[in-house]
């Protein structure tokens, strides 16, 4: 059977992006993380989190803020190996971003090209 690659993208409240966790808070955040990546090794890359702040182009204008008029923000993303959609579910669904009050993943198909 063939492997895909999926993206998974993590979307929270930009209420909650804005608020800092103490050091303590983060380092059992992290430990939950560790946990996911060491329970699925489809996880071919865990990602990183994306900081609220940026910039967007558009008709070759610059703005700042990659979600200007949005009420959440995408936070971080990671790759997974899997056979079809419900196998990348089950990793998603075990995400630890999903004890963020609001958060969300959205699941996609990369096209490898």
């Amino acid at each position: 059977m063939m492997t895909k690659k999926f993206l998974l993208i993590y979307r929270n409240p930009l209420a909650l992006e804005e608020q800092q966790p103490s050091p303590e808070e983060m380092q059992a955040v992290l430990a939950q993380w560790h946990q996911w990546k060491e329970k699925f090794p489809s996880i071919l890359d865990v990602g990183d989190g994306l900081l609220p702040t940026g910039r967007s182009i558009k008709s070759g204008v610059v703005t700042d803020g990659p979600t200007i008029e949005s009420k959440e923000i995408v936070s971080g993303y990671s790759i997974v190996a899997a056979a079809d959609y419900d196998a990348a579910m089950v990793v998603a669904r075990a995400c630890p971003i999903l004890f963020a009050p609001g958060a969300s993943i959205e699941v996609r198909e990369l096209a490898g090209y």
